[in-house]
This record gives structure tokens, sequence and C-alpha cells, in this order.
């Protein structure tokens, strides 16, 4: 009998299960996959600030492709805005090493990790699992789904994503010559509902991508490498769900939680969810630490996620402002940030994981409100 099992061996199910394991609980991690960290889950850029407070410089280090300062916002249009610093904002890292360095620091804790496990179902402390082509049963008081987007664990405990919280993403490396300073971020018919991205990994190579609720996300990235003549070679291919709606409640039923992308951990603006996920399962490993060591509830574990998620909620009401712009008028809002200087503002002030360190600070500005009164609106409701 273990006392906690996780499924998922991504950022916040590795996050968890070393915290788990740090207090003195024994813990498994169960990754339906041969190899943790593949096959590669997402663009892997991580903030800079996360980075710090978060003290994943090791796992970091050993991943680390490119050091980020800035980005570049286009409109439908082309119209720019720039934002961009001096010092290092954020990292891009090969997923899979990133994935497989938190993995290691998990099992010098302790930890155990069980590839190619597939968790099928779960009744109370049993957890029946497929390894390898074969049922076995693990038993655990406590189990955290933190099995990603497609997330068994959430259908287990009653929980239905809707479809229109999802968006399709499609990402290729591409060989070229690339800014290593800068991300580029594109509005266009190419990306509804989102936006494309070009995240240099190098002045000779970059990740290309984009994510959309069109339906037919390889076609509109087609449109898109042709709109801006991307050619060269294409290699590393990767297609998945991104989710982008509200973080879900309910997250927390009899003796399992669920964290990262599981339980809409992401950033809806952006998609990102490494950072969000690892604080996530933070949370959930200190929460049932105190279960085990102080009979708390895990049902507390909602109250606990609540700072995470005012972040969050606030990265999902950006994105619904977003949406509900039309391309005329994401082209007027890039000119009129452009003129009131907000590039400037945000790169000395803006932060990519939390709103909350800045929009006080912008919707303090009445030199801000006349620019976008909707966003206004859509904030603070």
């Amino acid at each position: 009998m273990h006392m906690a099992a996780v499924a998922g061996a991504g950022p916040a199910g590795l996050a968890a299960a070393k915290r788990i394991q740090e207090k003195g609980w024994q813990t498994v991690v169960l990754e339906e996959h041969p190899k943790v960290g593949e096959p590669a889950a997402c663009t892997g850029l991580i903030s800079a600030s996360g980075v710090n407070d978060l003290k994943l410089r090791k796992a970091v280090d050993a991943s680390l492709m490119n050091g980020i300062k800035g980005c570049q916002i286009y409109s439908p249009s082309h119209e720019m805005i720039e934002v961009k610093r001096n010092e290092t904002v954020a990292y891009v890292v090969d997923r899979g090493q990133f994935d497989r360095a938190l993995c290691q620091e998990s099992i010098e804790a302790g930890v155990e990790i069980r590839p190619s496990t597939r968790l099928i179902d779960i009744r109370n402390e049993s957890l029946f699992v497929e390894h390898r082509g074969r049922g076995e049963l693990v038993k655990a008081r406590v189990v955290v789904g933190a099995d990603g987007v497609n997330s068994r664990v959430r259908k287990i405990i009653g929980i239905d994503a809707n479809a229109k919280d999802f968006v399709h993403a499609y990402q290729v490396d591409v060989s070229g010559r690339f800014d290593p300073r800068y991300v580029q971020l594109y509005f266009g018919d190419y990306a509804k509902g989102f936006f494309a991205w070009i995240v240099p990994e190098s002045e000779e190579r970059a990740r290309i991508g984009l994510a959309s609720i069109s339906g037919n996300v390889k076609k509109d990235f087609g449109l898109f490498t042709s709109e801006k003549n991307i050619t060269g070679e294409f290699s590393d291919m990767c297609s998945s769900l991104i989710p982008i709606g509200e973080p879900l409640k309910g997250i927390s039923k009899d003796n399992i939680l669920l964290a990262g992308d599981a339980a809409f951990h992401t950033k809806a603006t952006t998609g990102g969810g490494i950072i969000m996920g690892i604080e996530a399962g933070r949370i959930a490993g200190d929460t049932i630490d105190a279960h085990f060591k102080d009979n708390a509830p895990l049902s507390a574990y909602e109250k606990n996620l609540e700072s995470l998620n005012k972040e969050l909620k606030m990265h999902w009401k950006m994105r619904q402002f977003i949406n509900s712009l039309s391309s005329e008028q994401v082209d007027s809002m890039l000119r009129k940030m452009r003129r009131a200087k907000v590039g400037e503002f945000l790169s000395e002030a803006g932060d990519m994981d939390r709103p909350s360190r800045f929009l006080g600070r912008m919707l303090a500005k009445p030199s801000f409100w006349g620019l976008f009164p909707e966003a206004v609106k859509f904030l603070t409701t």
C-alpha cells in the first residue's frame, strides 16, 4: 500500500509526487508512456520569474536551449507592439529533458516511477492499471490525477470538459534565420480563437506553431506559414489540445485530487501550463500532507488553490476579451496600445504568469482607461 499515487509524470504530477515524498509519505507515479517526457507536450517556454519563484534552476539548466528577452505581438494587419527587457524574461527548454530532470529529482527524493503504466479505473484505494498489456492493481490511500488534457482521472470523478474550452495546437521545428531574443505572436484568421507563434531555439532554429478553434489546424498552419513565407526544413511535429477555460471546480472528490492540465491549471492567454501546473502540484502535495498528518480534509485543496486560481481566472478573462474582438478591433487596440506606450509599461511591469502583479497598476492609470474600456469591464466583473 502506497500512501499516494500520482497519475502522470509531467511537471504537475512530478511536483506533487516529490512534495508528498519529501513530507515522508511513500509515493508512486504511474506514467502511461515508456519514457518520461515523450512525446513532447508543448512549446517549452517558461518564465524566468516562475523559475525563480519555484526554484526550478536545476531542471532548466539541464534542458536550456535559449534565453528570451522579449515579445513582439502582431495584429492581423501587422500592427506591432514590442515588450522587452535587458535581462532574460523566459527560457526555451527541451521539454523532454526538462521533464526527465524533474523526474530525476523526484527519484532522488524517493518517489517510485512506473513507466508504461496506464490508469484504467479507481475504486476507493484500488487503482486498476494496465502495464505492458497486463492488468495490475495498485493500492494507494490518495490519488492525484495529473494525467493531462485528456485526463482519465477527470472522467472518473465525473467532470466533463466542454469542447469550447479547448483549442487545437499544431507545431513544428523549422530551420532558418531567427532573432533569438524575441518570441513573436501573430493574430489572424489562420488562428481563430488563439494565435500563431515563433519561439526561437537559436539563430538557426525555431518552434513555429499555432492553435485555433477552426477544426482544421494543419490547414491553418499551412495558411500561416504561406502568408509569412516560412520555408526551411520542418521536423518534430506535435499536435495537442490546450485547455483555455476557467480553472475547473470540483477537482477534489473523495480521495482524489486533480492538478495541472487535467484541472485546467493553464493560462488561457497563452496556453502555458508548466509553472502553474508545478505550483498546483505542490499545493496538492501540501494538502495531502496535512490530510495524513492532521486529518485535514482533502476538500481544503480548492481553498488552498484560491490564490493560483485568481491568477488563472484573470488569464481566462483576458482570453474572453481578446476573443470577443474582430480583426479590425484587434488592429485598433494594438494601435492605441502603441500610442499609449503600453509596450513600455509592460516591459517594466509585466509578468507572464501573474497578471495581478501589473493589472492593478495598469488600471490605476487614467491614461489607459480610454484605450479599451471593454477590457476594463471584462477584468473587473
